[in-house]
């Protein structure tokens, strides 16, 4: 057997100026899409031969441009066609959030899923592996065969998810039955900080789930939370069960209207997971706060969900203090390429005066610094990616007890090895990083934490983002 392999991920943030361009992506083809996906081994084990047609993975970042989007789909659409004749089924992971320039419908994932569909027809096996703040339609249901998503955010089951797809797709292809899976739209537009797994409501839905799937009539279950970060008739919460077989459709029903009816009924229980307060007062806690280290996040600055990285505002809250209580603080990190680039120009130990900041907005104002090149570094993305992206210089300031990581990319300091490669250590009493909720890593090293508030790119608050294209009313747009 044959099985036709992929992958595409971008989560478009449109209020992101920036176009996430072809070189955004990290591309990977042949034997490294498998590995990618996690499946290498699976397929192989069961003597099947796996066709790789394209890895795209374009994180975070703006609205995918036109010919980005063009080439990637391409490379499936051309790999499908060449092969459609020796091919059992398809096995991908689409992220879901995606938004494409001129795109009818904006979806990425719905436009490659909808073509391949058009050539194959609607019987070959297709599974289809998800993020839960990816965005979904009855459209996509109806041509996919499987879909899950990940269970947990952050993504600590991102690799259990694939593997678990990948062997229901082997099952199915051993033992062929005609199912599709049942879809559920939940008027429910919460991002990503409001939804995290290890807290209510989202473990009682998780726990729900898990039962379910413990069932022999279901194949698996997921619950969507959505992606909120562009304007789609397909933003919002959904729910999708796969029955095991046709004659278990009814049941799945049942219980697809059972997940949905109690996702809805806990919408007032979603909450800011740990301290979220506003910026001022952000600030004033951590800086009260005991121990070390204990860390901030930029939650409308956050680059794991598209934002560019730049603003300097909780920069100049720390600049404005009188008092730093003997603490030191440390900025992982401000992205701004111009002035990386100039002060790489500098040896280390040495005194340099420069602006920082890319003075698009108030939120990324310019601001005069003189500080000591401390050290030099690569960026790489968290997830243990070890593909530098780029490079950053640290300094110190003169006269602040302030270290700031200035970076050529937009790039979230998650885990400690991203420190490593930057030339730095952790040994802060405060540190600043561009996130959401802190991640898994962070988060068990620290003493204490908050959410700022902010504002920008990835504003938290769903109520202050403007939407026309979706469903409504909408919780917690409207009042229902």
């Amino acid at each position: 057997m044959k099985v036709l392999i992929g992958g595409f991920v971008a989560e478009s943030n449109a209020r992101v100026k920036e176009y996430c361009e072809l070189t955004s992506f990290m591309l990977k083809t042949g034997d490294e899409v498998a590995k990618a996906l996690y499946v290498d081994d699976l397929f192989a084990a069961e003597g099947i031969e796996v066709i790789p047609a394209i890895y795209a993975d374009g994180r975070a970042g703006g609205i995918v441009a036109k010919e980005a989007f063009d080439y990637i789909a391409n490379q499936f659409i051309k790999a499908v066609k060449e092969h459609q004749h020796e091919l059992d089924g398809m096995f991908f992971f689409l992220h879901g959030a995606s938004h494409v320039q001129e795109l009818s419908g904006g979806s990425g994932e719905h436009y490659i899923i909808r073509e391949i569909r058009k050539i194959v027809g609607p019987y070959m096996p297709i599974a289809m592996v998800m993020d839960p703040h990816g965005n979904l339609s009855q459209e996509q249901a109806d041509n996919c065969t499987i879909i899950r998503t990940f269970r947990h955010s952050p993504h600590t089951d991102r690799r259990e998810c694939h593997r678990l797809v990948a062997s229901l797709l082997i099952d199915l292809l051993n033992h062929r039955r005609n199912i599709h899976p049942v879809y559920r739209k939940v008027p429910v537009l919460l991002g990503g900080e409001r939804t995290v797994s290890t807290d209510e409501p989202m473990v009682s839905i998780n726990k729900m789930l898990d039962e379910i799937e413990k069932d022999e009539r279901i194949m698996c279950c997921s619950y969507h939370i959505g992606y909120v970060r562009h304007d789609s008739d397909k933003c919002g919460a959904s729910v999708i069960v796969v029955p095991n077989s046709e004659k278990d459709t009814a049941y799945a029903n049942t219980k697809a209207d059972e997940i949905a009816a109690f996702a809805f009924s806990k919408r007032h229980e979603f909450h800011f997971t740990g301290t979220a307060l506003e910026p001022e007062d952000a600030v004033r806690e951590v800086m009260a706060a005991k121990g070390k280290p204990c860390f901030i996040t930029d939650s409308g600055d956050n680059c794991t969900a598209g934002g560019p990285g730049c603003n300097t505002f909780i920069l100049r809250q720390f600049l404005a203090l009188e008092d730093y209580a003997e603490k030191r603080i440390l900025f992982a990190c401000i992205s701004d390429e111009g002035c990386a680039n100039q002060l790489a120009d500098y040896a280390l130990g040495s005194t340099v005066s420069f602006d920082l900041g890319i003075d698009e907005d108030a939120l990324s104002a310019k601001v005069s610094l003189i500080a000591t090149i401390l050290a030099k570094g690569e960026l790489h993305h968290h997830y243990g990616d070890q593909t530098a992206i780029g490079s950053c210089v640290t300094v110190r300031l003169k006269d602040r007890p302030i270290d700031i990581v200035i970076a050529q990319k937009a790039v979230s300091f998650a885990e400690k090895a991203q420190y490593d490669y930057a030339g730095i250590n952790m040994d802060y009493d405060v540190i600043v990083v561009k996130q959401g909720y802190l991640y898994p890593e962070l988060k068990q090293a620290a003493k204490y934490f908050v959410m700022s508030l902010t504002d920008g790119a990835t504003n938290q608050r769903t109520e202050k983002i403007k939407y026309q294209k979706i469903l409504r009313p909408m919780y917690p747009i409207d009042a229902i």
